[in-house]
């Protein structure tokens, strides 16, 4: 009787703790009702279906947000400089950055010449962009500027005296660089250095002394057509042709400078001087008319 009694109460029990654990169940998530949801917004929003805004990202160029700064009106000056000036006024954007850059100096040499200690310089100031002592080429406007003196009634006046320099190159190896015309075409003297020897007999041309490294100058314009050592007794040679008529050659160079096919412009260095093929530094010079050695002597001032 008794295990019959505890056998009801122990299912008794079990019941009452499963309903309790059916009354305690989670309810089902609610769901959204159908049309109140963009398709293509969701599925390309994995952030739900309001769009996306990310936070300010910080930005150590412009501060702490990703947004580009007010600008300050300031625009570098980068214009064309004649670039063998010696002078440079100051203009508006001018630093000592970009106008070291134009003139193709060092900023430290653009401070030294004009006793500046850092990088401040004004409006109308000019600035010397040569160092002292520096020659203008020949043909081109010098300016130069005078010491700054000051007046009677407590003003400043600074001279500026544009003069115009012809000046000879001296490391032009030409000692007599006049051209002369001849049957169309302007010549000049191919090197400096006296004549070792004269057209005629067994010289096809003329042999010009100088010395090792001396530089060798195309007599005309024309077009390389060969550049090399193939020639027995040429040594190290150039040819130019200058129109279907004429041509010159170059022998016994150190160093050829210049490639095949390459337009070369008259008085543009075009070797050096040497002794290849030859017992001493010389240019051995060839001038020919349709393939005949002609005498350069006539068409060059010697």
């Amino acid at each position: 009787m008794l295990k019959k009694t505890a056998i009801r109460s122990g299912c008794c029990l079990l019941a009452l703790a499963l309903a309790a654990c059916s009354g305690l169940k989670q309810p089902a998530a609610p769901t959204e009702v159908a049309g109140n949801t963009n398709d293509s917004t969701s599925a390309d929003n994995p952030y739900g279906s309001a769009p996306y805004s990310p936070p300010p990202v910080a930005n150590t160029d412009y501060g702490t947000t990703n947004t580009a700064p007010a600008s300050t009106g300031y625009v570098p000056n980068y214009s064309p400089v004649d670039i063998k000036a010696i002078n440079h006024t100051v203009q508006q954007g001018d630093t000592i950055y970009n106008i070291s850059k134009r003139y193709q100096i060092t900023q430290d040499n653009l401070r030294s010449w004009n006793n500046l200690e850092g990088d401040s310089i004004r409006l109308g100031q000019v600035l010397r962009v040569k160092p002292a002592g520096y020659i203008a080429s020949s043909g081109s406007n010098a300016t130069t500027v005078a010491p700054t003196t000051s007046l009677s009634n407590g003003t400043t006046k600074t001279t500026v005296t544009t003069t115009t320099t012809t000046t000879t190159n001296t490391n032009s190896p030409a000692a007599k660089p006049t051209v002369r015309n001849n049957s169309g075409i302007d010549w000049l003297r191919p090197t400096a250095g006296k004549v070792l020897q004269s057209f005629g007999g067994s010289s096809k041309g003329i042999d010009f002394g100088g010395k090792m490294g001396q530089p060798v100058l195309a007599a005309a314009a024309g077009k390389v057509v060969y550049a090399g050592n193939g020639l027995r007794g040429y040594g190290n040679l150039i040819i130019i042709q200058h129109n279907q008529t004429y041509l010159t050659a170059y022998g016994n160079n150190q160093t050829i400078m210049v490639k095949e096919g390459q337009q070369i412009k008259r008085g543009q260095q075009i070797a050096t001087m040497g002794n290849t093929d030859a017992k001493r530094p010389q240019l051995h010079f060839e001038l020919r008319e349709n393939g005949r050695p002609q005498d350069p002597a006539k068409y060059l001032h010697l």
